[in-house]
């Protein structure tokens, strides 16, 4: 067991911002102090689990009772929150509904380049009305390569609108696409799938968030395709935080796996993805630090 163990930053891959209940009450999360505002709040959070910064996308739960126009604000609001706080909040996620037509989406996908210098898209199908693999997916990965974007799609082990298959199918279709899968390792038998998809398809990228510990696949995983496409993630919503403590750091810091590798999950390899966190944080790395 390795937990003193300690990397040079801890970046969070994953963190929502904004409506996502998971059908769980009041009593079970507890209640934020209304007075502190939400970045204050999820800085707080940060500090507690020992995070050094985090990338925001939206959650996915939000009204769509007007169309577009509540796309927009949300996009708005999660580039606004980065803005707050870069130096925490470094990157911003964006997204686009596949239920409305492309030509919407595509004036949107122009809005968060042009006005919001969005950092990449996300999406979470299963809250979308749409399979991972539906076809609007397929014009929308097709919209993010042509923007240069990356596009970060969720893969929840009890959703069969989000099963490994269909991330198989629109990996496969759209090689040139830089695809991050998270909460791939929620489930023991969907970790099985994601080894398959990883040696299929080195295009995609996954998050450690809620990974499913039994038999230690993240070890498994390094060992077999290299440190390089794993990024620190955790799934703590900001609001409300669901976790007493992020399981998945605690195994990643007891693990027998190298240094180097280590460093590569918790910080470098977001970096690699995102060189624009280096400024925004104020870090000045050196490029032997990142290729490390």
């Amino acid at each position: 067991m390795r937990e003193s163990r300690l990397t040079k930053y801890a970046i969070d891959t994953h963190h929502h911002v904004g409506e996502l209940s998971l059908g769980i009450g009041d009593d079970v999360t507890g209640r934020d102090d209304t007075s502190i505002r939400p970045v204050e709040i999820h800085e707080q959070m940060l500090d507690s689990f020992g995070f050094t910064a985090a990338c925001v996308l939206p959650g996915f739960q939000y009204d769509r009772t007007d169309g577009i126009a509540n796309t927009r604000r949300v996009n708005d609001a999660i580039a606004a929150y980065r803005d707050s706080k870069p130096t925490r909040f470094p990157v911003a996620l964006g997204t686009l509904e596949p239920l409305h037509t492309f030509d919407t989406c595509r004036d949107e996908a122009d809005r968060l380049i042009d006005d919001l210098n969005i950092d990449g898209l996300a999406w979470h199908t299963r809250y979308q009305g749409v399979f991972l693999s539906d076809r609007r997916m397929h014009t929308l990965v097709d919209l993010a390569v042509e923007r240069g974007l990356p596009c970060f799609v969720h893969l929840f082990a009890e959703s069969n609108m989000e099963a490994p298959w269909s991330l198989l199918e629109l990996a496969r279709a759209h090689p040139e696409a830089t695809i991050v899968a998270l909460d791939g390792f929620s489930g023991s038998t969907q970790t099985r799938y994601l080894m398959d998809i990883a040696e299929r398809c080195p295009n995609v990228l996954f998050d450690t968030a809620i990974c499913f510990p039994l038999t230690r696949p993240l070890d498994t995983f390094v060992e077999t395709f290299g440190s390089e496409r794993l990024l620190f993630g955790t799934d703590s919503y900001a609001r409300p935080v669901l976790y007493n403590t992020p399981s998945v750091l605690h195994e990643l810091m007891a693990s027998d796996m190298p240094q180097d590798d280590l460093e590569n999950i918790m910080w470098r390899n977001f970096v690699r993805l995102f060189p624009q966190a280096l400024t925004r944080m104020n870090l000045t790395i050196g490029a032997d630090e990142t290729t490390a």
